[in-house]
């Protein structure tokens, strides 16, 4: 999936709002205060929204540029990547992608039914949160 919209704020503050929340989910699993500039490369053991045990790396950050990351669950290796380009001093184009790596045909099979069926659905409602920041600005 990979959907993208452009916000009236800076990309600076969408990249640090998008990172304190990878900051404060750090500190809730592992108890641990980060910087955003040590997350670069740092993997550590969650729990995802379903309960899962899950492995999350954070696999790509460049300041107010981009911020990639990867969640591994038994399942399924799911790539989630946001990439700014800054189109003015207060204007952004948030581009958000993921791509879902299923580790059995099965569950492949069942990602693919939930993408044709619910894509658009996560695609609205991640603009709609970006746009709860663009606000928030």
């Amino acid at each position: 999936m990979k959907t993208s919209i452009k916000l009236n704020v800076s990309a600076q503050y969408i990249f640090e709002r998008l990172v304190d929340s990878r900051i404060y989910d750090i500190f809730e699993a592992t108890g641990r205060f980060m910087a955003a500039d040590e997350l670069a490369g740092f993997a550590y053991s969650s729990v995802n929204d379903e309960g899962e045990s899950c492995q999350i790396q954070i696999t790509k950050l460049i300041s107010a540029v981009s911020y990639h990351f990867q969640v591994e669950t038994k399942d399924e290796i799911v790539s989630k990547a946001y990439d700014l380009k800054k189109l003015a001093a207060d204007q952004v184009e948030v581009s958000y992608t993921q791509k879902v790596k299923a580790k059995n045909l099965l569950v492949a099979l069942k990602n693919k039914t939930n993408s044709l069926l619910f894509d658009w659905l996560l695609a609205n409602n991640f603009k709609k949160v970006l746009k709860q920041l663009e606000i928030g600005y």
